[in-house]
């Protein structure tokens, strides 16, 4: 038997029944209420509370059968569900190559295109390749084998001077990175948000620990071995650049969702876009940006009746027909999701029913894959 296929074959031992389920717009009524009104390191240290109560540790072998939940999408075609791989997928064109689950793990590999892996976007070196870090889903995803071993553990980073350039456009090299002139790794500007968040993560959730990983592997490139602010002032700009830049998408929030099935925790930076600045904004290095008023346009996103009544059935149109089938949600604006609604691609209209909001003010989001588009919805 194959090394590739005695994986398959282990793999389908360890498939539990809870993977067969995606739940979309889980996150329970009360999740962050502890956390509400908190900034900076009390909010950080709260959050990490929250994420690490019920926390159900996987072992790393499991984890190729949750991407089958969490990192999946159709092919170019529309003809098969593929891996979705951050390192080689091309919003724009077709992809340069595609994987199946599960037959196409690594493995061994010999260049670009042989097989998909397991990419910790905070390197195994940084926490000694302990548990549960070396298993926690919010931080790593199925990438190419080869483009995996070219990020290998060096940072993440804006590449000025290329050394090498993946078939989707990812590169590695030299640049100048708010002062960090080392080797980094640059994904391409459509997860760089993603990425961004999933480090982020890992600073609330392992708060307890990452100080002391200031001297494991290159971990000193960009931890400064606190619990607060946990990195070096130029990773802090970076990751808050990009978390800026590429604001959160349906597929984060469907993975964070299908997450919390399985490991029972999320990632807050996907709930809570603005806790990146609430949290950081002591440091002095960011400024503030609204992430959750970002790409407001009234004109794309019409609501009527507005105002409206507790009992009125709430009817949204938009300018073009959606190019990729999408998600409304309406959120509260203490940033609670109270409800999602599926949009299909073509569609330039729906109905909100059965909300049963009380008087307020709500935010409406018009979500697809990579953009997102809101406006404010007032009940009276």
């Amino acid at each position: 038997m194959t090394i590739r296929w005695l994986a398959v074959f282990l793999n389908l031992l360890l498939i539990p029944v809870s993977y067969a389920q995606t739940v979309s717009g889980n996150q329970p009524a009360n999740y962050y209420q502890s956390a509400n009104g908190l900034t900076c390191a009390a909010l950080k240290s709260s959050l990490s509370a929250i994420i690490t109560n019920g926390y159900n540790e996987l072992q790393y072998l499991e984890l190729w059968a949750t991407y089958t939940r969490t990192d999946k999408k159709r092919n170019d075609a529309n003809t098969a569900d593929v891996v979705w791989d951050m390192y080689s997928d091309n919003p724009n064109g077709p992809d340069p190559y595609t994987y199946s689950f599960i037959v196409d793990q690594c493995g061994q590999y010999n260049k670009e295109g042989d097989c998909y892996n397991r990419e910790h976007t905070f390197p195994q070196s940084w926490f000694n390749e302990l548990q549960p870090m070396k298993s926690d889903m919010n931080h790593i995803f199925p990438t190419d084998g080869e483009v995996n071993g070219i990020r290998s553990n060096f940072p993440f980073g804006e590449v000025s001077n290329v050394s090498i350039t993946t078939r989707n456009g990812s590169k590695l090299g030299t640049g100048n990175n708010f002062g960090y002139t080392g080797t980094v790794f640059e994904p391409i500007n459509e997860y760089k948000g993603d990425i961004a968040r999933a480090v982020l993560y890992m600073s609330v959730r392992y708060e307890n620990l990452i100080g002391g990983w200031i001297n494991n592997g290159n971990a000193n490139e960009v931890l400064n071995g606190t619990s607060y602010p946990v990195f070096d002032p130029w990773q802090i700009r970076l990751l808050y650049k990009w978390h800026i830049q590429d604001p959160v998408s349906v597929k984060e929030i469907r993975r964070n969702d299908s997450v919390f099935v399985i490991q029972k925790n999320r990632n807050p930076f996907i709930d809570r876009p603005e806790w990146v600045y609430d949290i950081w904004s002591c440091t002095g290095l960011i400024m503030p940006t609204s992430v959750t008023e970002q790409n407001i346009s009234s004109d794309d996103l019409i609501l009527f009746p507005l105002p409206a009544s507790t009992s009125d059935i709430i009817k949204i149109r938009w300018q073009q027909p959606l190019m990729k089938n999408s998600i409304i949600q309406v959120v509260s604006v203490a940033g609670q999701i109270i409800s999602t609604y599926p949009i299909q691609r073509g569609s330039m209209n729906t109905q909100l029913k059965g909300l049963q909001l009380t008087p307020g003010i709500y935010l409406v989001k018009l979500l697809s894959e990579k953009y997102y588009q809101t406006t404010r919805l007032i009940i009276r």
